[in-house]
């Protein structure tokens, strides 16, 4: 009797080591997950981004053709388009790297949540 009462005793000491040893995996494969998701967020920034600058560039080559037919209204518009353009893209850089600072604060939360594991 004496030795399955110990043996309760040792069983229900170990268990909170290992919900604790579980809650740390639990966590870090959160944040994996969430560190996943800010990857993917800046890879769409730098599509949208790389979006952008076409679009300035295209923009660029119109503004150089209605300036060699001497339409400089339409080429200043065209110009304006392209720095429009380029600001867009400019943010959508930024964007993406504020989601990569993300991705690694994430990534190194999961790696402090496994050295506690």
């Amino acid at each position: 009797m004496k030795r399955i009462i110990i043996l309760c005793i040792l069983v229900f000491a170990a268990i909170p080591a290992f919900a604790q040893s579980d809650y740390y995996s639990k966590k870090a494969q959160e944040y994996t997950r969430e560190a996943e998701y800010y990857q993917k967020k800046a890879q769409d920034y730098r599509r949208e981004a790389d979006y952008y600058l076409n679009k300035a560039a295209g923009y660029d080559r119109e503004a150089a053709y209605y300036l060699q037919r001497g339409d400089t209204s339409r080429a200043q518009t065209q110009q304006r388009y392209a720095r429009d353009a380029t600001d867009k893209a400019n943010l959508q850089l930024r964007f993406a790297q504020e989601a990569e600072d993300k991705a690694v604060m994430y990534l190194r939360w999961a790696a402090d949540a496994l050295k506690k594991n």
